[in-house]
């Protein structure tokens, strides 16, 4: 009852906000409001990333549940069931988050930003004041009824499964609902003096951003189920359970490889519009000012392939007679290791196209470039040549390891709840930096449009009207980071810790 109450209450404080909040003559004559201690900026940017994380779980792990529970229909192995129903546990309490976090970052958003909030709202009113309170509405009741009706639909598992299916559904208009604004703000409509609700949501960066998005919160759900299962096989003293949980994080870390491995190339349609839309925009995000920005994503997604690849390597020993394949993958996880240091090795050290006055201030131009570029003889490693060669070995050598792994499960015996303990170390290490990298990336998405709230059309005129320090958003992304993980941590333990599903 108290998650009911939670959503109801989210839900109406948002209501309240979006009916009574826009007045007829618009925001220009308000006084904007100062966040104490934080600034406007980053308290926005602390409440949109926390619910931005939230929503991105309720919306990846029901994908996860209905597959599951697919599963045990069609081979009718428990373990599925119970998978299902523990995320489902799970994913009920965070939805009450997501709804209350929700609620104040509209909240902050039209007091704070109140000229943003208006223009907003003028250019997307149905999407705003219509279609996402709705799209909430139905999918807040199809989760609760999916959730509350499984004893009751045990022996009719197609309807039930068919509710699961419609919440999946609900959950992927909502993203691309919401994401026609986010991509509205970065690469607007040109040339279009009065443009349609459409002609802005159908913009440049909208259906990359939807898919980019789309296989990102996969990828994101899957590591997350792999650390539920990490945290409950380090907590569980029960063999039985640990065997579970040792398969729960094998699939999690399954799905989220499995999705990962396409993510990058959704990345690379994405940042491509941004070139076709205003080379200026790309410029600036991969060569300019976001550039070490990229060199962070690109050490952290470099990990996020090792770690799964040693994960791999790991559970091999738990598997009788598939030792004979360990030398490969190793050797494919030492390719992969070369190839994630030639992606993200860049051609200078300074986040600018060329290097500015007050950086070389106490040499010459000509000492500075010696001693943050690389010498002319590794100069090709950071050319596209020897990147994209990279990202090609990093995709390929890790689905060879998966397929590799899968033989070696197949040809021997696997026994669950005998791996390697370090395993469960780099599951929630798998998880953490995913949630890092999300925070991260969201930021990006966010500066590429440098002063302006939407790109050419309304500035922002604030103090905040700057591309902050990668040290700045890197500190701030990781205190969310931490924060995020304690609360999921949280709830997990609440969630699955008791009245726990026996197998």
């Amino acid at each position: 009852m108290r998650n009911k109450k939670t959503v109801i209450l989210g839900l109406l404080l948002t209501f309240f906000l979006l009916f009574s909040s826009v007045p007829a003559q618009g925001y220009s004559d308000l006084e904007s409001l100062n966040f104490p201690i934080f600034g406007n900026r980053t308290a926005i940017w602390i409440v949109a990333q926390f619910h931005i994380l939230f929503a991105s779980f309720i919306l990846g792990v029901p994908l996860f549940v209905v597959i599951a529970e697919y599963l045990y229909m069609r081979n009718g192995d428990y373990r599925y069931e119970r998978l299902a129903k523990d995320i489902a546990r799970v994913m009920a309490i965070a939805y009450s988050i997501t709804a209350l976090s929700g609620g104040t970052f509209a909240f902050l958003l039209f007091g704070l930003y109140p000229d943003f909030s208006y223009h907003i709202i003028n250019q997307f009113a149905p999407l705003w004041i219509l279609f996402y309170p709705g799209l909430v509405i139905i999918e807040t009741i199809l989760m609760y009824v999916y959730y509350f009706s499984w004893e009751r639909l045990k022996e009719k598992k197609g309807i039930h499964l068919s509710i699961g299916i419609l919440l999946n559904i609900v959950g992927i208009l909502t993203l691309f609902n919401m994401d026609a604004i986010a991509s509205y703000m970065n690469t607007p409509p040109r040339d279009l003096i009065n443009p349609t609700v459409w002609e802005n949501a159908y913009n440049y960066t909208w259906m990359p951003l939807n898919l980019h998005r789309l296989v990102g919160n996969i990828t994101y759900g899957g590591y997350m189920v792999g650390m539920m299962g990490a945290f409950l096989y380090v907590w569980s003293k029960d063999e039985k359970d640990r065997a579970y949980y040792d398969w729960m994080g094998y699939i999690g870390n399954t799905i989220g490889v499995g999705a990962m491995l396409v993510l990058p190339i959704m990345g690379y349609i994405y940042a491509m519009e941004f070139y076709r839309y205003a080379a200026e925009l790309g410029t600036y995000m991969m060569s300019d000012r976001l550039s070490m920005y990229f060199e962070a994503q690109a050490i952290v997604v470099g990990l996020l392939f090792l770690a799964s690849n040693y994960y791999m390597w790991l559970s091999m020993k738990r598997i009788e007679g598939a030792m004979g394949y360990a030398p490969i993958v190793r050797f494919g996880f030492i390719v992969v290791f070369f190839a994630a240091c030639i992606w993200f090795i860049p051609r200078h050290y300074f986040a600018t196209m060329v290097p500015e006055e007050w950086m070389y201030a106490e040499m010459t131009k000509e000492k500075f470039l010696t001693i943050t570029e690389l010498p002319s003889h590794l100069g090709f490693l950071a050319l596209m040549k020897a990147k994209n060669t990279a990202a090609v070995l990093l995709l390929v050598v890790t689905l060879l390891n998966y397929i590799i792994y899968r033989i070696a499960i197949k040809k021997g015996r696997i026994e669950w709840g005998n791996i390697d303990f370090r395993a469960q170390y780099i599951l929630i290490f798998l998880g953490f930096s995913d949630i890092w990298l999300m925070n991260l990336m969201g930021a990006v998405r966010s500066l590429v449009r440098k002063d302006y709230h939407v790109y050419l059309l309304l500035k922002d005129t604030t103090l905040e009207a700057y591309t902050p320090a990668l040290s700045y958003t890197s500190s701030l992304t990781t205190l969310i980071t931490f924060g995020f993980f304690i609360i999921f941590t949280f709830i997990v333990w609440l969630g699955l810790k008791f009245g726990k599903e026996k197998g």
